[in-house]
């Protein structure tokens, strides 16, 4: 790995740690490298990739957590991955509750990513999940809706005409919050929204699982795996995602092993341009979480192409869960977004992408545009204004603004290095 690409200290601790939980192990040495500062700076990391509870379940035997310097750190991660775990518990229980009378009416919701990925994990409430996916037919979804207002779910108002894609449900109760997808991609999406073709028929496939005692119908494992492999790449499209992500697929891919269609798989993603950044996280698979393709099960009649992870590493690390791990990073989709659509790396589309975005991404800042579309030139000169102010030395945009851009630039130039783009 260059210097470029070299991995800190900490870095590498947190991809040990998740390579030992994934074996099903009860605790990890750390080295006695990882001091004070190094303990704040894992607590963070861990926390940003929303396994916080995962790292401190597997150290807090630590000698380092027990000294004097870090009590207070040591109470708060506690504290955090107590909270997290119960509240995991809860959902779990919550969901699975509302699942069972779903089912009890006839209705055959598939659970994707969530519980079932919880599922594949020797202590499933430690990998803890936001919310939980439901794929449904469109026509089962006048009574599920109201099944689910019945159990005491809230939801936004609907559009006056047709279903969105995905519809979001929130049980203030038990914090059970649900993702009620009447397809696995939003079909405006340029991006991406093609990829829902690749699901045709993933009803007609569906199998079976029993979690907690309950009969839970979820996506065939060759249509998992490669739904886990899209949801990733969407994510990599926009801000990036986080090493969670990677170490579901590999246990997923684990779990399944040969009743996972590998050879259709690859020339799926050949097709789509997605082979070499699939190939990196098979890299970053058997070289950091332990997983070789033999483990999980891909025959070696298979070629992928070759390519180094050691960029997209750096990526997803430095990503956090969904690429949330700062506005900096989440603002660059824009470019990275508009790369994909044009199909190549272009220095001024990318530039215009961010500093005038679509006016789907403009109404988070000005919900104004809601109701008055026709002031989109307004907002883009208010945002403007708002870097021109931000900016210091006589900068022409604020810091922000600036490090969105630069980041944005070398996502582009990543979509470039793995094929996605031209």
């Amino acid at each position: 790995m260059s210097e470029q690409y070299r991995l800190t200290k900490v870095q590498t601790e947190l991809l040990h740690i998740m390579e030992a939980f994934m074996e099903g192990k009860t605790e990890y040495a750390l080295p006695d490298t990882i001091d004070g500062k190094a303990l704040e700076e894992l607590y963070r990391l861990s926390a940003v990739h929303k396994i916080a509870s995962i790292v401190y379940e597997m150290i807090w035997r630590a000698p380092q957590l027990s000294g004097e310097e870090s009590v207070l750190l040591a109470m708060r991660w506690k504290q955090m991955a107590l909270r997290d775990v119960m509240m995991q518990v809860q959902r779990t229980e919550g969901f699975l509750r509302l699942y069972r009378r779903l089912c009890d009416n006839g209705l055959k919701p598939l659970v994707v990513k969530g519980i079932v990925c919880r599922n594949l994990y020797a202590k499933p409430d430690y990998r803890v999940s936001g919310d939980e996916d439901v794929l449904l037919r469109p026509e089962e979804f006048e009574a599920c809706d109201r099944i689910m207002r019945e159990e005491g779910f809230q939801r936004k108002e609907l559009p006056a005409e047709g279903l969105p894609h995905e519809v979001p449900y929130l049980n203030s109760k038990n914090g059970v919050y649900i993702e009620l997808h009447l397809s696995l991609f939003p079909e405006e999406s340029g991006a991406y929204g093609h990829l829902n073709r690749e699901f045709v028929g993933v009803h007609d496939r569906c199998i079976c699982e029993k979690i907690q005692g309950t009969k839970v119908w979820t996506l065939h494992p060759t249509d998992h795996l490669y739904y886990l492999i899209c949801h990733s790449f969407k994510h990599f499209l926009h801000s990036g995602f986080g090493i969670r992500q990677v170490s579901d697929i590999m246990m997923l891919a684990k779990h399944y092993g040969e009743q996972i269609d590998w050879a259709y798989i690859a020339g799926r993603l050949k097709e789509l341009r997605m082979d070499m950044f699939f190939c990196g996280l098979l890299q970053i698979g058997e070289r950091y979480l332990g997983m070789s393709g033999k483990e999980i099960g891909i025959s070696d009649e298979i070629t992928w192409p070759g390519t180094d992870c050691s960029a997209l590493l750096m990526d997803l690390l430095d990503s956090g869960i969904f690429g949330d791990s700062s506005m900096e990073r989440k603002h660059s989709s824009n470019m990275t977004l508009a790369a994909v659509k044009k199909g190549k790396k272009d220095t001024v589309a990318s530039l215009g992408s961010s500093l005038f975005p679509s006016i789907s991404y403009m109404k988070r800042g000005y919900p104004w545009l809601e109701r008055y579309p026709w002031l989109l030139p307004t907002a883009w000169i208010m945002r403007c204004i708002q870097y021109l102010k931000r900016g210091k030395h006589g900068s022409r945009l604020g810091n922000e603004e600036e490090n969105s851009v630069e980041i944005g630039m070398n996502r582009v130039e990543l979509l470039r290095q793995y094929h996605i783009i031209d």
